[in-house]
């Protein structure tokens, strides 16, 4: 997530634009930036963060039973670790 512009910042280079377009064009641009969401992630709530913790805790369960009865390719993760992985990950983008 270290790509994200300001949505003023590309309204104000809209404005300073050396062109012939037109000010209902600018305006009609700039409207539609303002209607854009925001590039930032909501941190998850305490009862959001439970939620995910809780289903990942399932989903891992599940993964370990398949991990340990299914044969997999060596090149292959085993599930346990892309559970940790998405977990890590959840968590670093995330939470508070």
């Amino acid at each position: 997530m270290s790509d994200l512009i300001s949505r003023q910042a590309a309204i104000d280079a809209f404005w300073k634009l050396d062109t012939e377009l037109r000010p209902s064009a600018i305006d009609a641009i700039t409207g539609m930036l303002k209607e854009l969401p925001s590039a930032q992630q909501e941190p998850l709530t305490d009862k959001e963060q439970r939620i995910f913790l809780a289903a990942m805790g399932r989903e891992e369960k599940v993964c370990e039973e398949v991990d340990r009865n299914y044969v997999r390719e060596p090149y292959e993760d085993c599930l346990v670790r892309v559970c940790e992985e998405i977990r890590r990950k959840v968590k670093g983008a995330l939470w508070t």
